[in-house]
Parts: C-alpha cells; sequence; structure tokens
C-alpha cells in the first residue's frame, strides 16, 4: 500500500473494524477497508477502498456495508428468531408482510426488511442500524 501506514489491530486477529492500513493525518486521515480489498475466492471484493475516519464515513461503511459493530469489532449478533407480521392496509407498492427478528439485548421484534416493495442493495441494513443503536458491546455466544 503505497503511502500508508500498517495500523495494528486494536482486539487482536479477530478483529475486523480496526483498519490495517491508513494514511493521512488529522482530517485527512483514511483507513483501507480490509473486507473490500480482499480477493472475491476470499469474500470481499477485490477493490480498494479508502474511507475518511475523521467524518465518519469509515465507521458508517464498516457498520451499515458489512454489518461490522465498531464496539466489538465482530460482527452484529443476528436475531435470534423470526417470524413474519401481516401489514393491515399497505399502500400500494407496500409489502403486505415483514418479516422481524428477535433483539438478545432488547428482547423486542424488530423489522429486517423494508416495507416498500423493491429490491435493496443490502437487505441486512435494517436489522444493522438496529443493532448498532441497540447491543453495544453485548453479543450472543457463539
Amino acid at each position: 500500500m503505497a503511502g500508508a501506514t500498517w495500523n495494528a489491530p486494536r482486539e487482536g486477529w479477530g478483529d475486523l473494524y480496526t483498519p490495517r492500513w491508513v494514511k493521512g493525518r488529522g482530517a485527512e486521515k483514511m483507513g483501507l477497508c480490509g473486507i473490500c480489498v480482499e480477493p472475491r475466492e476470499r469474500g470481499g471484493e477485490g477493490r480498494v477502498v479508502w474511507l475518511a475516519m475523521k467524518f465518519s464515513a469509515y465507521n458508517y461503511h464498516m457498520q451499515y456495508g458489512h454489518g461490522i459493530s465498531a464496539h466489538t469489532t465482530r460482527p452484529f449478533s443476528p436475531p435470534l428468531a423470526f417470524r413474519d407480521v401481516t401489514r393491515p392496509n399497505p399502500a400500494k407498492g407496500e409489502k403486505g408482510s415483514v418479516t422481524v427478528g428477535m433483539c438478545h439485548h432488547c428482547r423486542k421484534w424488530v423489522p429486517v426488511e423494508g416495507v416498500k416493495d423493491v429490491q435493496v442493495k443490502v437487505p441486512e441494513l435494517f436489522w444493522w442500524k438496529h443493532a448498532a443503536a441497540c447491543h453495544g458491546a453485548s453479543t450472543i455466544e457463539g
């Protein structure tokens, strides 16, 4: 990584959040997404993605693009269970039912998909947004 500096993971080998390579300083500091840069055969996207650290671009990308918690440095815990809930009076272009997941932390049923009947780019986004706001450092075993 030309012009970049090695940045040791803060939580050891299982840390998926901390950027391994950084460049710049202060407001210009950027972190390399370690997931995007991996080749496709290893689960990555095979592309170099530098994101601003100062303005939370890196944080948002890791949490809402890959589902990696800034608190635990690992993937968000998934729902404990799923169920479908029928929606009364859905509007045109909306789903008649949505899937909800049980949160291990707040014990609430949380929508894991949107009500609009459209294809979404990151289907897990609805769950990850809840997890980022609710879970903190809490995780389920396993």
